[in-house]
């Protein structure tokens, strides 16, 4: 029986084996720059002052990775993020406000491809979650009809797409050159509305291990 099982149980381990050989953990922290759009249009603006319909917010994003699956060039994987995204400037025309803050965590499928440039490995990918806002408009005396006073932030269902690219310049290290964002974030209930954002974003990604 022990002769009958070994065969099966030596290639049951080459294939947890080869499996791990071919996976790709990661880690990555980015510097980013959101622009946020749709603010004029929103339900939940005060009335009797004036606003801009976008803002262009800044911060940091952090995330990690893991590539499952490699079929041929393409490698497919799954990826967690989470940002905060920053400015003192809101969306008020004549003054600064409360500022713009927007803070998510997301998650979802990339993919990542061999080219014929061995050096740079672009993916894209697809990444939904929560994102908390207060659009660039409410602050502590917010008086709305659809905002309770004192509300300064309300989630969103939030959802994006990206592309980018990165470039290995060190042992374990690539430079991600670029990743472009576009999503939107979707609010709940009798305020719902659809705030479009734009990323663009640029940081270091270190892999464990290095893939040829």
């Amino acid at each position: 029986m022990i002769c009958k099982l070994r065969l099966p149980l030596v290639l049951f381990a080459l294939a947890i084996l080869s499996s791990a050989a071919h996976a790709q953990a990661g880690v990555y922290g980015l510097f980013t720059v959101d622009r946020l759009g749709g603010i004029k249009s929103s339900p939940i603006l005060p009335a009797g002052i004036a606003y801009n319909d976008s803002v262009n917010p800044l911060g940091f994003t952090g995330g990690m990775y893991y590539d499952f699956k490699t079929l041929g060039p393409v490698r497919l994987g799954v990826d967690l993020r989470g940002s905060a995204i920053n400015t003192s400037r809101g969306a008020q025309t004549s003054s600064n406000g409360a500022g713009t803050h927007i803070y998510s965590g997301l998650g979802g499928v990339r993919v990542s491809f061999h080219t014929p440039i061995k050096y740079i490995r672009p993916y894209v990918e697809g990444a939904a979650g929560i994102g908390r806002t207060n659009y660039g408009v409410l602050n502590n005396s917010s008086i709305s009809t659809f905002v309770a006073p004192g509300v300064q932030t309300i989630s969103n269902f939030e959802y994006h797409g990206y592309a980018g690219a990165d470039l290995p310049f060190a042992s374990f290290v690539d430079w991600r050159v670029f990743e472009v964002g576009y999503g939107a974030l979707s609010s709940f209930g009798s305020a719902s509305h659809t705030y479009p954002i734009l990323s663009v974003s640029s940081g270091l990604v270190f892999h464990f291990p290095r893939l040829p």
